[in-house]
């Protein structure tokens, strides 16, 4: 080789590599795509956090960022394609209102997803393989929005071990209050809405959304506001509700205080949301056990709280 050309090869050549390093693609960009009405998002499912993300996550930043779960944002009609991937376990995702998946994705592998933004509306999407302790909250939005309209906010999605810090619990002794404090700081009105009003879609369940809380009152056959708060009394003061030597005048009490204990056992041992579709895949969301997490008496303080939450004014 000439000593020109070969003075022209080491120069070029280092040139190439640099700009190899510099250009580099970033899974958090999202792109128009190629053709008009065509969107494309880099997800990677992150079970540390319990999120899809747009973020680029590598080596460097997982073991200390904290990672954002994803809103899609696109427009009726757009085809929409999403590039998927792992960055530690297996993930399984799903997006039930557009016949999505469940589609696998593993470690070190990608899989792709696409489909058209038929109707406007917001929808979820989910993780639906065992990955962590934040599995039930790996979720997270599309948002349709129609022609000419603004898009829509979404109510934030959170996993508890993720949540912001709520302070100190509150400096009382009133069941009701403690266990509103419960209710935020465990993570229970990510799943069951504010105010325990429920109503979040939880896709194949046979209850198709997760139960409310706000209509407990009645769930324990508690027949009036009286009633209601002389029970609450009740729970407030007496650490054993099967040992009562002088019950008080509550309507149906056996009947209560029967419901009152099973649902005690719901929250410290959980309950399985069963299939509607026995073929199809598992429902997203879980009610955990928190007998491990929470107090006996945190427990009665968020029964209680769920009572104290009844309208009665509406009947």
């Amino acid at each position: 080789m000439r000593k020109e050309h070969l003075a022209a090869f080491i120069v070029i050549v280092p040139m190439i590599v640099i700009g190899a390093v510099v250009v580099r693609f970033d899974p958090s960009l999202k792109i128009g795509g190629d053709r008009p009405g065509e969107r494309i998002f880099n997800l990677t499912g992150v079970a540390a956090d319990g999120v899809w993300t747009l973020s680029d996550v590598n080596g460097l930043n997982y073991w200390w960022r904290h990672f954002e779960p994803a809103t899609l944002y696109v427009t009726e009609g757009d085809w929409v394609e999403i590039n998927l991937r792992s960055a530690d376990l297996l993930h399984c995702f799903y997006i039930p209102a557009f016949s999505v998946g469940p589609v696998d994705i593993e470690p070190g592998h990608s899989q792709t997803v696409s489909f058209r933004a038929s109707s406007s509306g917001v929808f979820q999407y989910y993780c639906t393989s065992m990955c962590g302790n934040c599995h039930f909250y790996m979720r997270g939005w599309i948002v349709v929005t129609a022609p000419g309209e603004d898009p829509v906010e979404p109510p934030p999605i959170a996993c508890p071990l993720c949540l912001p810090d709520y302070g100190p619990p509150p400096v009382t002794d009133r069941l009701a209050e403690v266990g509103a404090y419960i209710y935020l700081q465990k993570g229970c009105i990510t799943c069951h809405g504010a105010e325990g009003r429920g109503g979040i879609e939880n896709p194949n369940s046979t209850k198709t959304t997760v139960p409310d809380h706000f209509t407990t009152a009645q769930k324990l056959f508690l027949a009036s506001r009286e009633d209601a708060e002389t029970f609450i009394d009740l729970v407030q003061h007496e650490p054993d509700l099967g040992a009562v030597e002088e019950p008080p005048e509550i309507e149906r009490l056996p009947i209560v205080l029967t419901r009152f204990a099973n649902a005690e056992e719901i929250i410290r041992t959980g309950r399985y949301s069963a299939k509607l579709e026995p073929e199809g895949p598992e429902p997203p969301l879980q009610m955990p056990a928190w007998k491990y997490l929470v107090e006996e008496k945190e427990i009665d303080a968020l029964l209680v709280y769920f009572v104290s939450l009844y309208p009665w004014e509406e009947g």
